[in-house]
């Protein structure tokens, strides 16, 4: 064999072995990549079954106040507040159906009360007037808020996708 040929077959073993091991890098990349993209769809599912989950518990504790306040195991005012919590952590929107009118209109007479360790830095003489003030509240607008109560029980929040 003459030289040349020597030098052609072992340029021709050379492109075939950087041919061999190019092929294989590829493979590699495209492994990577499908790796990537199956873990990032992983995740993106369990961000919405957790998201989903959440939504389902704000769901359920929206409708668990309402039916405690029906059911007197809870007062008025301190449902309206909570309830407005939630909703705003799982459709802000829904606060403003016109369904819920009653609610909002206590939570704005209301929401301004002081609470918990506030309420008790008031004298009595300041917590008696703000505990009458806020029942006389709760006794004229009951039967509006139960209303509205017993609409948000039965409410399927349609605005929140996950929920579907």
């Amino acid at each position: 064999m003459s030289l040349p040929t020597l030098f052609a077959i072992a340029g021709l073993a050379i492109i075939i072995a950087l041919a061999v091991y190019a092929w294989n890098l590829v493979k590699k990349v495209k492994q990577a990549e499908a790796d990537v993209e199956r873990q990032q769809q992983e995740e993106a599912a369990k961000a919405a079954h957790n998201l989903r989950q959440k939504q389902l518990e704000l769901v359920n504790d929206i409708r668990f106040v309402a039916r405690s306040v029906l059911e007197q195991q809870c007062e008025i005012t301190e449902g309206v507040l909570r309830i407005q919590y939630l909703i705003s952590g799982l459709d802000p929107d829904a606060w403003q159906l016109p369904e819920l009118a009653q609610l909002r209109s206590h939570y704005e007479a209301t929401r301004s009360m002081p609470i918990l360790d506030e309420y008790k830095k008031l004298d009595k003489k300041q917590q008696f007037k703000l505990d009458k003030q806020r029942w006389t509240l709760e006794s004229d607008n009951k039967e509006a808020i139960e209303k509205d109560l017993r609409w948000l029980v039965t409410y399927s929040f349609p605005q929140v996708t996950l929920l579907q």
